[in-house]
C-alpha cells in the first residue's frame, strides 16, 4: 500500500483504491522531536500514540478529499462536496434541534454547568499563624470561647486586608477570595453560631454564618438557551466523531516499529480501536 510519510503530495498522488496507511517509523521520530521541541519534554506512550492517530487522520481524510475531487476545478468541488456531505450526513444530522426530552435530559446530566450557586453572609474573626506561631490554634480556640460568651469581634483577633463582615454573596466569589476548602466548610457550619477555627489561604478564621440561602438547580426555561446551545455543540461533536469513524472504518492502519523490533505491528480499525 502506498505509505502515508514517503508519498510526494506535490508531484504525485497516492494510489486512492488502497485502503493501507502505514506510519512509518521516520514519521514517527518526526512527530517526536515536533513535540519535544513544543512542550521542552519527551511525548508520554499514551501521547505518542494520540500523535499517530492524529497523523493518521490527516491522511485519511487528505485521501477523501483528493476522492471526492477538492483538488480539481471549483464547479466540480461545489458539487463533490455537496454529494459527499449530504451522503455522510443524510442519516447523522436527520434531526439537528434538540426536543424537549433532550434538554431536560442534559440538564439532569450536567447540574455542575447551570446550578446556581449558594449564597452566604458570614463575618469572620482572624488568627495571623505567622504572629502567633505554634499557639496559634489554641488561641484560637480561647479567642472562640470568647466570642461565644459575647465578646465583641472587633476587639479579638488580628487585622487583615479583607472585610469582617461580607454582604450575602455567591459561593464561587467566596471561594474566589478565601479558597475552596474555606467555602465549602461555610456550607457545613451552623448559622448563627461562632464556629471554627476554619482554614483560608490566609490563616485561621473564626466565623458566624449569619444568613445561608441553597443553592438550587434552574427550572429549564431559565436557561433553555445556554441547555440548547451546549446539547447543539456536543451534538455536532459527537457527530463528527461518528462521521470520521465511518471513514476510519475503511482503512487498515500500519505502524512500523524501531528497526530494532519485531517488524509492522497492523491495527485494523475493525478489530482495534484508535
Amino acid at each position: 500500500g502506498w505509505q502515508a510519510g514517503s508519498a510526494p503530495r506535490a508531484g504525485g498522488q497516492p494510489d486512492l483504491q488502497s485502503t493501507q496507511i502505514v506510519v512509518g517509523q521516520g514519521d514517527i521520530d518526526q512527530m517526536v522531536a515536533t513535540f519535544t521541541r513544543t512542550w521542552q519534554r519527551p511525548p508520554t506512550q499514551k501521547e505518542v500514540k494520540g500523535l499517530v492517530e492524529s497523523f493518521v487522520r490527516d491522511e485519511i481524510y487528505y485521501r477523501e478529499a483528493l476522492a471526492i475531487g477538492l483538488d480539481r476545478g471549483d464547479a466540480v468541488i461545489r458539487r463533490r462536496m455537496r454529494q459527499k456531505m449530504e451522503f455522510i450526513f443524510e442519516d447523522l444530522t436527520a434531526r439537528t434541534e434538540p426536543t424537549e426530552e433532550d434538554l431536560r435530559a442534559y440538564l439532569a446530566e450536567h447540574p455542575e454547568s447551570y446550578a446556581v450557586d449558594p449564597r452566604i453572609l458570614f463575618q469572620h474573626v482572624y488568627i495571623n499563624e505567622d504572629k502567633r506561631g505554634e499557639n496559634a490554634e489554641a488561641e484560637a480556640r480561647r479567642i472562640l470561647a470568647r466570642l461565644r460568651r459575647g465578646a465583641d469581634p472587633a476587639g479579638v483577633g488580628d487585622p487583615i486586608l479583607l472585610e469582617s463582615e461580607n454582604r450575602l454573596q455567591p459561593l464561587w466569589d467566596i471561594k474566589k477570595q478565601y479558597g475552596e476548602k474555606f467555602g465549602d466548610r461555610l456550607l457545613e457550619l451552623e448559622p448563627g453560631r461562632w464556629e471554627g477555627p476554619v482554614r483560608s489561604g490566609f490563616g485561621l478564621h473564626l466565623v458566624l454564618v449569619r444568613q445561608r440561602v441553597g443553592g438550587r438547580l434552574p427550572e429549564l426555561d431559565q436557561v433553555r438557551e445556554m441547555v440548547r446551545r451546549d446539547w447543539v455543540a456536543a451534538r455536532r461533536k459527537e457527530l463528527k466523531e461518528a462521521a470520521y469513524a465511518i471513514l476510519r472504518e475503511r482503512y487498515i492502519v500500519e505502524i512500523e516499529k524501531p528497526k530494532t523490533g519485531a517488524g509492522p505491528e497492523v491495527a485494523q480499525a475493525g478489530m482495534e480501536r484508535p
